[in-house]
């Protein structure tokens, strides 16, 4: 499925005249700060409109792990929390950040007008929404796998898949190799060691953040 983008097709002219109607909040954030903590109570949404960030979860032992890393374009809120008690969840800046909060409020119930571009809008949420929890259920089946290889061949064979390279072709993963080894939740030596492994073994080709599957 192709990434669907917050202003997908609406026109700038629609763009003008929508936003005031869902009052939307923007802020900037340089990195390392505290872009966003989930609560029991979702009030928003966010999307990244610039830069990119993690979004990490601890629990009451202060043990923490990496969910998810968001780029240009990436939804996310705390709709996407996963309702286990004694867990927090917080989204934090890599980079400087752009951000543009919009309430539940103001989506579920857009002005009197309920125009063309206001429609648009919904469905692109609708369907960022959707790609968001299909993220998180690979997330899951990652991390469901017996071995680290198992682990970084399903994540590998995913991202090849969405990036347009064909079979045997070389691609480029969206985040460093230290933040993959917090994503697969695996020490990130032993997860070196397995890759290297892999080559060794005519697996894969990989230099850095760049990996072709071999077999």
């Amino acid at each position: 499925m192709r990434k669907v983008r917050f202003l997908d097709n609406i026109s700038a002219e629609s763009i003008d005249k929508m936003l005031p109607c869902f009052k939307p909040v923007f802020k900037n954030f340089q990195a390392g700060e505290t872009i966003l903590t989930y609560s029991d109570n979702p009030q928003q949404v966010a999307v990244l409109l610039r830069g990119s960030a993690k979004l990490y979860f601890s629990d009451i032992e202060g043990d923490y792990g990496l969910l998810e890393t968001y780029a240009e374009g990436d939804l996310f809120g705390d709709v996407f929390s996963l309702p286990l008690s004694g867990y927090e969840y917080t989204v934090t800046a890599i980079t400087d950040c752009h951000v543009v909060f919009i309430s539940y409020d103001h989506i579920l119930h857009p002005c009197c007008h309920v125009c063309e571009h206001h429609s648009q809008l919904i469905s692109n949420l609708f369907l960022m929404t959707t790609q968001r929890s299909q993220e998180l259920s690979l997330h899951i089946n990652i991390l469901g796998q017996p071995t680290t290889r198992k682990k970084l061949l399903t994540y590998l064979q995913f991202i090849q898949a969405g990036s347009g390279a064909g079979e045997g072709e070389p691609f480029e993963i969206p985040m460093s190799l230290g933040s993959l080894s917090e994503y697969l939740c695996v020490e990130r030596t032993a997860m070196m060691r397995e890759i290297r492994k892999m080559n060794e073994d005519g697996i894969v080709e990989s230099n850095r953040r760049q990996f072709r599957l071999l077999a």
